[in-house]
């Protein structure tokens, strides 16, 4: 399923909100997907003035870091990632609901291929090569023509051949997990401790990449963060409105403003409010404010009322423990057990890693060590092929199942992660 999605320009809409305080349509904000929120760069400013400009010092003193979520320092990764021979863009966007990378490739494909481009010359790297999935068409299309754009503008000035190319992702959670990004671009399956620098690979979020272009070319700091509104969002005025992408929301604004600002109506007392995705998000309170690696405000209705006992399987992948014991109250229900899947290996650091993100063995001895211990209903907060697993086996043995993600896709009208049909292999184009 491809999402549509609402673009807004909040730049405008937070400089405007007292304005908008009692309209539906906050005025000329809102745009279709398919138009440009701000002008594209012209090719002229797609690359440094400068070509002897420190691009490395500009991220730093720009405040980069991961806008995907792991919020590591843009110029480290870049430093640590010289000598590697390829740099990926993750344009995989692989959580439910999420729209904002997709919708900047839709309008802003120039300036994240020009960002890209100035990583590959950072870390000297041949090849650049943007992974997104098949079924983002807008996207791909407006990725590829400025891909050929690029290629013909480093031939026109005497700069030499550029070697970049697409390939498309499964559709599949999470086909946007780093290691996930490598194996399936590159054909190589990194060690849970690894970096994809062990592959010869820099991976980096499509957002960042664009905000490595405002610092390098534009000189501009780090302010803003793109995020997606979703769920439980009538009201707002805008089209489509199980799901609202805002671009360049200011860093440090609380969620409550962001709610207010788009007409939305601040979540009841048995509504759930999120930041991030469904799979991976945290519980949030209205006072919390947009970070560098905030993606998403989610707000959904209360859980479904189980009897229990609930058994829970903890996914690498997923929710945290703590988060699926969270919604097991939530249902009401008592908690009868906790296994881990079958490919969660545990760091040293007490973190939890997939061994091979994606594609993952059965779980029928989790679900049945459950229901020895007494379930009579499973919470699961797995990747697709693990939902499959758990869905050929807990149904047969009268188990109920609910997954972490339940409440926030109902909310946005999106279809449950349960069981899926087998997805396409993932291939290079262009």
């Amino acid at each position: 399923m491809v999402r549509k999605h609402c673009i807004v320009g909040a730049e405008s809409l937070f400089a405007q909100q007292s304005q908008h305080a009692n309209s539906a349509v906050p005025g000329e904000s809102a745009v279709a997907p398919d138009s440009h929120v701000a002008p594209v760069a012209p090719a002229a400013r797609l690359l440094p003035d400068d070509p002897q400009a420190d691009a490395l010092s500009l991220i730093r003193e720009a405040g980069l870091v991961g806008m995907g979520g792991a919020g590591f320092l843009t110029w480290k990764k870049l430093e640590y990632g010289k000598g590697a021979s390829v740099v990926i863009a993750n344009a995989a966007e692989c959580e439910p609901l999420l729209a904002h990378n997709i919708a900047r490739l839709e309008t802003d494909a120039e300036r994240i291929v020009s960002g890209l481009i100035i990583a590959m010359r950072i870390v000297g790297a041949s090849k650049g090569i943007v992974a997104i999935k098949a079924k983002n068409v807008a996207a791909v299309a407006s990725l590829q023509t400025a891909v050929q754009s690029a290629t013909h503008s480093a031939l026109e000035a005497a700069q030499g051949s550029l070697d970049l190319s697409v390939f498309f992702l499964q559709d599949r959670y999470p086909a946007g997990d780093e290691r996930a990004i490598v194996r399936d671009v590159l054909g190589t399956l990194i060690a849970p401790t690894s970096i994809p620098g062990e592959a010869g690979a820099v991976v980096i979020n499509v957002e960042t990449l664009l905000r490595v272009h405002e610092a390098v070319v534009d000189r501009k700091p780090v302010t803003t963060k793109d995020i997606t509104v979703a769920g439980l969002i009538d009201g707002s005025g805008y089209e489509r409105d199980t799901s609202i992408v805002l671009y360049d929301v200011p860093i440090g604004i609380s969620l409550r403003e962001v709610l207010a600002a788009l007409n939305i109506a601040e979540p009841g007392p048995d509504a759930q409010l999120l930041t991030g995705g469904p799979y991976m998000g945290n519980a949030a309170q209205l006072d919390d404010t947009i970070t560098a690696t905030c993606g998403g405000i989610m707000i959904a209705g209360p859980e479904i009322p189980d009897p229990g006992p609930v058994g829970i399987i903890v996914c690498a992948c997923g929710a945290s423990e703590e988060r699926l014991k969270s919604i097991v109250a939530a249902e009401g229900a008592s908690l009868a057990g906790i296994e881990l899947c079958k490919n969660a290996v545990r760091l040293p650091n007490g973190r939890l890693k997939c061994a091979n993100p994606g594609i993952c063995p059965g779980q029928a001895q989790a679900v049945l060590a459950l229901k020895k211990q007494g379930a009579t209903g499973l919470l699961i907060g797995h990747c697709t092929d693990c939902s499959n697993t758990v869905m050929q086996i807990a149904p047969k043995l009268g188990l109920r199942v609910h997954h972490a993600t339940d409440a926030y896709l109902r909310a946005g009208d999106e279809r449950l992660v349960r069981s899926f049909r087998k997805t396409q292999p993932a291939t290079a184009h262009g």
